[in-house]
């Protein structure tokens, strides 16, 4: 990659996207403070001055990762024209289009800190969309078996088809696949209608 000469004003901004371009051009081990700083071309104890480490740094560029992803399905979300599946279908493009960005955001705890109070809400927030279609009415969506059960399903397929654990050509397939999810979805709200 080719380093930029910095021109901005918010250098904390820039360094998250040099480490996000990094993560998915080499992935984490091609990460580090001195990279970023690099990228940026800034001096290499510049992006000290807002992280105190690697970790600290994953852990923000997770961040940002879960706040696109809830942005991205945040509209699905909120329109009753659209179904559970076209969330799920959007949060699989999410992770096609960002792998190695999905990956660190789902991953060990070994890059990243979940007890980050930035990184632990914006977490929260992306499932919260979920309960908006697949949880009861005023559930908590981290305990609701709904949720739970549709981020699993679209969880898992994520990493079978990251890890191309599926047979070949079933791209086509997943809104069929998603789809079977709703059924059971919708009995779980009705039975917290009753």
């Amino acid at each position: 990659m080719q380093a930029r000469g910095y021109h901005h004003r918010d250098l904390r901004t820039a360094l998250i996207e040099a480490g996000l371009a990094l993560l998915e051009c080499e992935g984490p081990g091609g990460v580090s403070l001195r990279a970023v700083a690099r990228q940026v071309g800034v001096s290499q104890a510049a992006p000290y001055a807002h992280f105190h480490g690697k970790r600290e740094l994953m852990s923000a560029i997770a961040t940002v990762g879960f706040s696109r992803l809830r942005d991205l399905i945040a509209p699905l979300a909120s329109d009753p024209a659209r179904s559970l599946s076209d969330l799920g279908l959007a949060y699989l493009d999410f992770a096609k289009v960002n792998p190695g960005l999905y990956r660190l955001m789902f991953g060990s705890d070994e890059h990243i800190d979940m007890r980050n109070e930035h990184l632990s809400t914006a977490s929260r927030q992306a499932l919260e969309l979920l309960a908006v279609k697949a949880g009861r009415n005023g559930s908590d969506a981290i305990r609701d078996p709904g949720p739970i059960a549709a981020w699993s399903l679209v969880h898992g397929l994520v990493m079978l088809l990251m890890d191309e654990k599926l047979p070949s050509g079933l791209d086509q397939s997943m809104p069929a696949i998603l789809r079977l999810l709703e059924p059971g979805i919708a009995e779980h709200v009705k039975e917290g209608e009753l």
